[in-house]
């Protein structure tokens, strides 16, 4: 076939006319398919380019061919069972938050702008799997603060440690030229548990513990640290609690003689978690009289007695060391807990 047919037939005689009819037909039946494109162009013809193997057709305007695709791909489209796609991209349906369908249908599918993430419907709500990463922390001490997730947001990991225990002062007694020490406070526990959206909740309310106060020269006790708890808005999951670690005794009181040994911090514990750990004892510290420096050469006034370590270390919810020193001088404040949030 020839694609160049105008379809008018002409007034021929009975084999001419047969002839002309036939290759209009062909035509037809070929899509006017040719290496060339038809000489006779309308709004709307249909054209298979075989040089490329490409169905196309003439736009409303008559200018140009609008490609509509392969003939040897399937035009591109998908077949409804196990369709592999291939370049370099796929296409879906995006809008914001607000532009989602009123009525979806569970598997839907698509772009969220606000949270930047491709999310589907599971049934009765939007969901995500996406892997985008948010972490929070919460490190400001005492009053409730609240939890509110992002949108989109569907898993969350929580871990919730308390504040560690400030360490005593030391009280010097007998030679000024001898040193004391004091004992460590103890660490605060921490409990760490995963929430779904559902088990969260729309928010939850978040204490972070203090650290103990360092008990002052001469003596004096240092303070308990603070709890923290972490407490979903859906009040039938789990609420974390993680509780502070202990001051310590000081390591002479003098108005109680028989006190000439300290007596270090305690731990925290947890509870509520999937995993709850308590957190560490301080070490035990002896009344000592050292003078100077040790055979090796160490300042005894360098030295301390460890507080207790937590989840995080000798960081968050960690014991305050305790002192040395050949004058009365002041214990150390425990470090404040801290809650931290990651979300899927």
């Amino acid at each position: 076939m020839t694609n160049q047919r105008d379809y008018i037939v002409e007034n021929l005689n009975g084999s001419g006319f047969r002839t002309e009819l036939n290759h209009i037909l062909g035509d037809i039946q070929t899509n006017n398919s040719g290496s060339i494109e038809p000489t006779t162009k309308v709004a709307y013809k249909t054209w298979i380019d075989t040089t490329n193997s490409k169905l196309k057709i003439r736009d409303s305007s008559n200018n140009n061919w609008i490609t509509l695709g392969s003939i040897s791909e399937n035009f591109g489209l998908a077949p409804t069972e196990n369709p592999n796609f291939t370049g370099k991209y796929i296409r879906i349906p995006s809008g914001n938050t607000g532009a989602r369908p009123s009525s979806p249908n569970e598997g839907d599918t698509r772009f969220n702008t606000t949270t930047k993430l491709l999310e589907f419907f599971a049934g009765t709500s939007w969901s995500t799997n996406g892997a985008k990463l948010d972490v929070f922390a919460f490190t400001a001490v005492g009053a409730n603060q609240t939890f509110t997730p992002e949108e989109g947001r569907t898993f969350f990991l929580v871990i919730c440690t308390g504040g560690g225990g400030g360490a005593s002062g030391v009280t010097v007694h007998g030679s000024p030229a001898n040193y004391w020490g004091a004992p460590g406070g103890g660490s605060a526990g921490t409990a760490i548990r995963g929430y779904t959206r559902a088990e969260l909740g729309t928010s939850a309310s978040v204490v972070v513990g203090n650290g103990g106060a360092a008990g002052v020269a001469g003596g004096g006790f240092g303070g308990n640290g603070g709890n923290s708890s972490f407490a979903p808005q859906n009040q039938t999951s789990s609420t974390l609690s993680a509780t502070a670690g202990s001051t310590s005794l000081p390591a002479y009181d003098s108005s109680a003689a028989a006190s000439d040994m300290g007596r270090p911090g305690n731990r925290g514990f947890a509870t509520g978690g999937q995993i709850n750990l308590a957190g560490d004892k301080a070490e035990f510290q002896t009344i000592n009289n050292y003078t100077g420096t040790t055979a090796s050469g160490i300042d005894i006034v360098d030295m301390q007695s460890s507080g207790g370590s937590s989840f995080w270390g000798k960081g968050a919810g960690s014991g305050a060391d305790g002192n040395w020193s050949n004058v009365n001088a002041a214990g150390s404040a425990g470090a404040d807990g801290v809650v931290v949030v990651l979300s899927w």
